[in-house]
């Protein structure tokens, strides 16, 4: 894994998925989702920020083309919609 060079233009929290989560809420080897999700700069996708469980600690990451990058707390824009899930 290496951290994200790339600028984060914004960032929205959404509900919660419950997917790639076991039925005890533990994550699988893929990570779990967050609430989070950011567009880098110049894309207009739109990537969720996964988070990789080991024992109490958890590193924040996103998948761009397959390959993992961490994402640093102050990375991530202060300013955060949040969208209503109707």
């Amino acid at each position: 894994m290496q951290y994200l060079e790339t600028k984060i233009a914004e960032s929205k929290r959404t509900a919660s998925p419950r997917y790639r989560l076991t039925v005890d809420g533990y994550t699988v080897k893929t990570g779990a989702p967050s609430s989070i999700m950011i567009r880098l700069e110049g894309e207009k996708r739109w990537r969720r920020v996964m988070i990789l469980l080991f024992s109490n600690v958890g590193t924040a990451f996103v998948r761009i083309k397959g390959e993992m990058f961490i994402v640093l707390n102050h990375m991530i824009p202060e300013k955060t919609k949040i969208e209503e899930e109707n």
